[in-house]
């Protein structure tokens, strides 16, 4: 019986310590956002698209009202730590603007999203962030510089 235990925890563990040596050989050929992925032209754009399509419900100042969520602070920052750009570009795109999802394009949603990193204080960079979802994909949203 004892063997058996013994036996389950270690197969247990490996489990967990070969999942956890996956998400960083994954993690390992991603790019944080903390490396400049994105250009202030491109929040600047994103900026504007913000103010047509999200500011209505998430705040000017992007700090979300009522039961809308905000878009900045620590609080959206964990709620996407380590997840892709792709992720969140494509949450915007399918589920924004509440009262007409999928009306941004691939394109507005990928200036949006620069202009949300740049108001959760991670610099720019001198080019755009890409509007590819393979290269958003290899970058990783840290909620802080790693």
């Amino acid at each position: 019986m004892t063997v058996r235990v013994f036996a389950t925890a270690a197969i247990a563990v490996a489990a967990v310590m070969g999942s956890t040596a996956l998400l960083q050989a994954q993690q390992a050929g991603m790019r944080s956002v903390w490396d400049g992925v994105y250009s202030a032209a491109q929040a600047d754009r994103g900026k504007t698209l913000f103010g047509q399509n999200c500011a209505k419900c998430h705040g000017e100042t992007l700090a979300g009202m009522d039961e809308i969520p905000p878009l900045s602070g620590s609080h959206f920052m964990a709620d996407w730590e380590t997840q892709s750009v792709a992720d969140l570009v494509q949450r915007i795109h399918n589920t924004m603007p509440m009262d007409n999802p999928g009306a941004l394009s691939a394109a507005s949603c990928t200036d949006v999203v620069a202009y949300l990193l740049s108001q959760n204080q991670i610099p720019a960079g001198t080019t755009d962030l890409p509007t590819d979802a393979s290269m958003q994909s290899q970058l990783r949203i840290d909620p802080v510089k790693p």
